[in-house]
Formats: C-alpha cells, sequence, structure tokens
C-alpha cells in the first residue's frame, strides 16, 4: 500500500474512513483496485471505522508513522482517539502523523493530553476557497493549526492548487511546520492548477525560512506545462 507521503516510513491503519468527499481523493482511486474488495477497506467511504485489532501493532523506533493513512481520524470518537494515543504514548522513540483536513476537532474539542511524538498535521492546498472538498476551506484549517504554537507540525500541499505566492508563504512561515511536501494532481481531476513558476517560488521562499520541503512524485509535470520563462 502506497505510504502517500515521501516523509512517512510506514502506515498504521487503526482507524480507516472519511466523509469529506473530496474529488481529488487518492483512496478512491486504491479502492477502485484489489483494496475495494477487502473486509477492512470495502465500506471506507460510507463508514469510518476503529480498528481495535490494530492497537497491538509494534513499531520501530525513528520510524516516522502515518496513522488512520485509509481515512480522516478527526471522524474517530474520544474514546477511540484515547486508544490511539496510549499507544503512542508507548512508543515514545516513534513519531506518529495525525493528519487531519479538520485540525480543530483535536486541537479544540478533545480534552486530551498529547504526547511529545505527536505530529499535528493537515493539508493546505491553496490559500483560496474551493468547492472540491466538504472539509473546513483551506483558510480555516491553516487558522485552526496555526493556533497550536507548540508541538511538531507536517503541512501537505497537494494536490496544490493556483494560489497567491506572498499569502502562502506566510501562511507556511506562520505555522513553520518541520516539513512541507508538495505534490500535483496525479489523476487527472482537472483543478486549476498554478504555474511552475510560482511552485518554484514557493519552494525557494520555504527554504529560505527553514522549512524542509519534499517534492512529491508528479510536481514536475508542472514545470513541462507551464516552463519557467527565464531572463
Amino acid at each position: 500500500m502506497s505510504k502517500m507521503f515521501k516523509t512517512v516510513t510506514r502506515t498504521w491503519n487503526v482507524f480507516t474512513g472519511c466523509k469529506f468527499d473530496c474529488t481529488y481523493c487518492w483512496v478512491d482511486e486504491l479502492l477502485k483496485g484489489r483494496l475495494g474488495n477487502t473486509v477492512k477497506y470495502k465500506d471506507i467511504g460510507k463508514c469510518p471505522t476503529f480498528h481495535p485489532t490494530e492497537l497491538k501493532k509494534t513499531f520501530k523506533p525513528g520510524d516516522f508513522v502515518f496513522v488512520a493513512a485509509m481515512g480522516d481520524i478527526s471522524f474517530a470518537g474520544y474514546s477511540e482517539l484515547a486508544e490511539i494515543i496510549n499507544v503512542i504514548e508507548a512508543n515514545p522513540e516513534t513519531s506518529f502523523l495525525l493528519q487531519t483536513k479538520n485540525p480543530g476537532r483535536f486541537f479544540y474539542d478533545c480534552p486530551i493530553f498529547w504526547p511529545r511524538n505527536v505530529v499535528f498535521g493537515t493539508t493546505i492546498e491553496t490559500n483560496r476557497a474551493n468547492k472540491y472538498s466538504k472539509a473546513p476551506e483551506p483558510f480555516e484549517r491553516y487558522r485552526m493549526i496555526s493556533r497550536i504554537r507548540a508541538g511538531r507540525k507536517f503541512i501537505s500541499i497537494e494536490p496544490i492548487m493556483d494560489f497567491d505566492c506572498d499569502t502562502m508563504t506566510s501562511m507556511m512561515d506562520f505555522i513553520h511546520p518541520e516539513i512541507v511536501e508538495i505534490g500535483a494532481d496525479n489523476y487527472h481531476n482537472n483543478l486549476p492548477e498554478p504555474s511552475w513558476s510560482k511552485v518554484d517560488s514557493l519552494m525557494s521562499n520555504l527554504k529560505s525560512i527553514g522549512i524542509k520541503v519534499v517534492e512529491k512524485d508528479g510536481l514536475r509535470r508542472l514545470q513541462k506545462s507551464y516552463p519557467k520563462i527565464r531572463g
């Protein structure tokens, strides 16, 4: 199974499913194959589900684990989340990514202690409003995650949509995540994509302020579609 993020070393699908109905969802593409016939994943879009047998999994020190890669962890109940956190606490030398398009669900609605090895993540495909998901708008995700001034952070800009470079740079600077992974629409969803010059400028800006930038496979397609003008 794909790890989705290049910096992730393994996935942990202790929780699956999502109701945000993103038109560009990578999980939908995976489910068109044999994964869609498995008991664990066949109803992933209809019924977010907790898988308690996964709590028995063991993890290696130094791993970067994406929790609920086949769903959105914000749909987990409080008691389910507490059990997941217990496992995370028991593995202090392993980093666990809680990636969600509704970061406010955890940061403001859950009275829970967050271990130091949790990495808070969200997706911000653009600074502009869009109609491609039922999740909170990208700027709202930024607002919610930026309120957390302590802890480690991770941002996914994927699939990157047309954006305002100065605004996106300022947003990322304020969040100041450890890692920003940037990817394009690899599934031909006809999204409003930026020019390569914008993408290139954004990556340069983020690197200049000390943020690790990771280019996802397929991002360079934009360079071929929109050649950078030199002069």
